[in-house]
């Protein structure tokens, strides 16, 4: 039975070769639309999920009041270095705990082996404590997880760099130079981790132990619960119990261990407590991520986006069977009249349905595969050839299959097998009236999915363009920063600055000790003279050299630029002093003071300048102030040059001249900068590439619609050009029903593209207003895309030569 069923199903299929093919091509583009889509998503989730004990892992997040800066809440992911382990202390529910400093956003250390001479700077430089691998689970190639960490000297790399640093050596016990210059810090290689081994949210190229000196000193001497907000802090529970309830008893644990550092600081803190488990997916709003995450809703953006295309995919399929439905009703009224049932027609016309579906499914898996590399250069993501062939996404891509034949051969099934026997052979079918609607439903449905995709996709690239094209109140072009890594760079400032400014294509140089764009971590808690210290409001601080507004081209709006001898001077911004209520008339003289522990700092207002965005758009400008530092940790270079590379030539020529041993590291400004937009890079990119393919999709059902409709007209046709019809009427006539159905579909798109775009912007404190024309722009595109399709297949019925149609019946 089974077999009598296929053969018929594959008889139908290769007679209707067109409607064949055009369903087979779009269920096709729609299955590997979806396959990309279910391997992204596959790609972005488990991570962590590794760890012993995994649910009782939690990282300490800080929430800080926003009103301090003037500016919305603050959460984010790190907190105060001795918060950890006074939880340990106080919480008999704490089993473990360990913390993790981003190294990198201090400083960056030469890194080499004792055996060579060449070093290289070495990103995702991690220090932790000795705990850190009893509270996370890594596959350990060389020496002992539990001790890996126990000594000051201890140094544990990732499988990658060892082998960078020792090719197919071992590593372990080897000894790795820290640093530049005569006196490098030494380290024993204590460990090598498998860096491919499963996916997490901490990433370490190499990890140094807490108990290093220096730096590390300068971590373990910290005291202070409110300030210092560096530290990634984990604490491992013990079973059973529940992060919950824990987290319920951090404000008194703060105000007991803390109250009075919060209160001389005048910060206002609150602890919680995230599973490691959602950190990848569900950190939306949470600042200083140690790595990239994604987020829950972009994945849910892609899972719908996936299904619509399937959706569209599948009504082009429902359409095209039932508008062919009379094509077949003399075959279905005989085989009922030979003894077929309605249950035994549903199961071959859905067997149609399935072998098509079944067979896209298959010729989905090598297609993904070739696009792979594309996938994952839109999407950067990091999906593998393997990934493919995963059971759980073969099983997720034979359930779709099922659910696409399914979903597209239910409907024409049950039309079909109802179609009365009696009526077919008396000739007086009609079909058109009740099917004739629900596919008008359904292109309409395509459309508004269509339409809302276009809008989508021209207000995420308007809103791109506002973000790369804003005035960002400097100039990001033609800048380049070098970061100073070390004491004797930064020591080395001046004669650098002398020596550069010496090239030509140079023309000004200034040091910063955070880049442009780069997160400002510093801040002060400032109040008015006169006014209640513990009522302070949190300033950021950078500390710059003389000629950093005229390198970046800041305009000074009041006052003068800092100097040599400047010591409690500072310049503002325009945000500043609306928090402080101060007017840019009197900005000038005005006095600040920063007190803590008994102690008080004025500082005086020398000068204004604008709120240029220090930071992403997405973040309000805060309050800031600018002191002067004659030991900063970037370089700052403006140049005029048509010969970039001549330059970059001089400018390593020049470092090398005055720093020994420390290779030269540089950045563009403006590519730094769209590194803050990535994200918003890679969702106009996928929904560019997903709208195309469900118009491509919906232009093929309106192709073989209009087709068939004309195929069903050509005797009227005939009959109108003989009768002197033009070739404009028949056009029209072929096309009005169509035209109406993109307008009907506009009028319901448009409302509902408005209202969820909106909600996506909202995540931008500076973003566009959405105008009119974004609408009339995609409903235009989504006409003339009809127009083009329909129109091809009219004006050919309309050229046809009238005495072929007529001739025979």
């Amino acid at each position: 039975m089974i077999k009598n069923y296929l053969k018929i199903a594959w008889r139908n299929l290769t007679k209707n070769k067109q409607q064949t093919i055009i369903n087979l091509f779009g269920l096709t583009v729609g299955t590997v639309s979806c396959l990309t889509i279910l391997l992204y998503v596959f790609n972005q989730t488990g991570y962590d999920d590794h760890h012993e004990n995994v649910s009782s892992i939690y990282r300490i997040t800080s929430s800080f009041d926003g009103s301090q800066q003037n500016t919305d809440d603050i959460v984010t992911a790190t907190s105060s270095p001795p918060i950890a382990f006074a939880m340990k202390e106080d919480f008999p529910e704490v089993e473990e705990v360990t913390r993790v400093i981003q190294l990198d956003l201090f400083f960056t250390n030469l890194l080499r082996s004792a055996t060579s001479k060449e070093g290289s700077y070495e990103p995702r430089a991690y220090m932790a404590d000795s705990t850190f691998f009893n509270v996370f689970n890594y596959k350990f190639l060389e020496g002992n997880a539990e001790t890996a960490l126990d000594e000051p000297a201890d140094l544990v790399l990732s499988s990658g760099l060892a082998n960078k640093l020792f090719g197919n050596e071992k590593a372990l016990g080897k000894t790795i130079l820290w640093g530049a210059g005569e006196n490098p810090m030494t380290f024993t290689v204590s460990g090598v981790f498998d860096e491919n081994y499963k996916k997490s949210h901490l990433n370490p190229n190499y990890i140094v132990g807490i108990n290093t000196a220096g730096f590390g000193g300068y971590v373990r001497g910290i005291t202070n619960f409110a300030t210092e907000n560096f530290a990634y802090s984990y604490v491992k529970l013990k079973p059973n119990i529940d992060g919950k309830e824990v987290e319920q008893k951090l404000a008194g644990f703060l105000g007991a261990r803390g109250g009075k550092d919060l209160d001389d600081s005048g910060i206002k803190k609150v602890l919680t407590l995230q599973s490691i488990a959602n950190i990848h997916l569900y950190s939306k709003g949470i600042r200083n991520q140690i790595d990239l995450v994604s987020d829950i809703q972009y994945l849910y953006f892609l899972l719908t986006l996936a299904l619509f295309i399937q959706l569209v995919a599948c009504i082009n399929f429902i359409n095209l069977s039932t508008a062919r439905a009379s094509k077949r009703a003399k075959e279905i009224g005989i085989r009922k009249v030979v003894g077929a049932g309605k249950s035994s027609l549903i199961r071959q016309f859905l067997g149609e349905s399935l072998l098509l579906s079944l067979f896209s499914v298959l010729l989905s898996i090598p297609i993904t595969m070739l696009l792979l590399p594309f996938v994952n250069e839109i999407t950067q993501g990091e999906i593998i050839y393997t990934d493919v062939l995963n059971w759980k996404i073969g099983t997720l891509l034979f359930g779709l299959g099922i659910f696409t034949g399914f979903v597209s051969g239910i409907y024409p099934a049950l039309v079909l097998s109802s179609i009365k026997p009696i009526k077919v052979l008396k000739s007086t079918i009609n079909l058109q009236s009740g099917s004739g609607n629900f596919r008008k439903a359904l292109v309409i449905f395509q459309f508004v999915i269509s339409i809302a995709l276009i809008t989508a996709v021209i207000i995420v690239t308007q809103q791109f363009r506002y973000t790369q094209n804003k005035d960002l109140g400097f100039s990001k072009e033609n800048l380049l920063t070098v970061r100073l890594n070390r004491f004797e760079e930064t020591s080395a400032f001046s004669a650098l600055k002398s020596q550069f400014l010496t090239i030509p294509g140079v023309t000004k140089v200034a040091g910063t000790l955070y880049a442009p764009s780069e997160m400002i971590l510093m801040d002060r808690g400032l109040h008015l003279p006169g006014k209640n210290p513990e009522n302070k409001t949190l300033v950021k601080l950078n500390l710059i050299t003389e000629g950093y507004f005229e390198t970046m081209d800041i305009t000074l709006l009041q006052g003068r630029d800092l100097r040599e001898a400047d010591n409690n001077q500072i310049i503002v911004n325009q945000a500043l002093l609306k928090a402080f209520n101060i007017s840019e008339e009197n900005a000038v003289g005005s006095k600040l003071l920063s007190t803590y522990e008994q102690q008080t700092q004025e500082f005086e207002i020398v000068g204004l300048v604008g709120d240029y965005h220090y930071t992403s758009l997405k973040e309000k400008i805060a309050p800031l102030m600018l002191a002067k530092n004659n030991d900063p940790g970037w370089l700052v270079v403006q140049s005029k040059t048509d010969n970039y590379q001549q330059l970059l030539n001089s400018l390593e020529n020049t470092w090398n001249n005055i720093v020994k041993d420390t290779p030269f590291t540089y950045a563009f400004v403006d590519q730094e900068v769209g590194k803050l937009y990535e994200e918003e890079i890679r969702l106009g990119k996928i929904s560019a590439v997903f709208t195309f393919l469900a118009i491509l999709i919906s232009c093929l059902g309106l192709f073989g619609l209009i087709s068939y409709v004309a195929e069903q007209k050509k005797k009227e046709i005939g009959i109108r050009k003989v009768l002197g019809a033009s070739i404009n009427s028949v056009i029209k006539l072929l096309t009005k029903d169509f035209l109406k159905l993109v307008g009907i579909a506009f009028l319901i798109a448009a409302p509902v593209a408005y209202y969820f775009m909106q909600l996506w912007l909202e995540g931008y404190t500076y973003r566009i207003d959405i105008q009119w024309w974004v609408f009339a722009m995609a409903g235009s595109f989504a006409l003339v895309i009809t127009l083009l399709t329909v129109g091809f297949q009219s004006i050919k019925s309309a050229l046809a030569n009238p005495v072929k149609s007529l001739r025979t019946e």
